[in-house]
């Protein structure tokens, strides 16, 4: 599994993000986050994202699968 950084304040338990899934989509709609890293028995599992900030995720990798043909 690749590393991912990550700083404590983006770890959320998805137990924690469940119950609390409608703050953290504001915190990422506002930009006030740029990610939460979900994890389950201290294990990272999920990663989430604004739908902008995948829209971007996406075209970087399709940018990238153009530029390697």
């Amino acid at each position: 599994m690749d590393k991912v950084p990550v700083s404590n304040d983006e770890l959320r338990t998805v137990r924690h993000a469940m119950r609390d899934l409608n703050d953290l989509v504001e915190l990422l709609e506002r930009g006030k986050a740029e990610k939460f890293v979900l994890t389950k028995h201290g294990q990272m599992r999920a990663v989430v994202v604004s739908v902008d900030h995948f829209a971007r995720l996406r075209r970087g990798v399709s940018t990238a699968n153009l530029q390697a043909a």
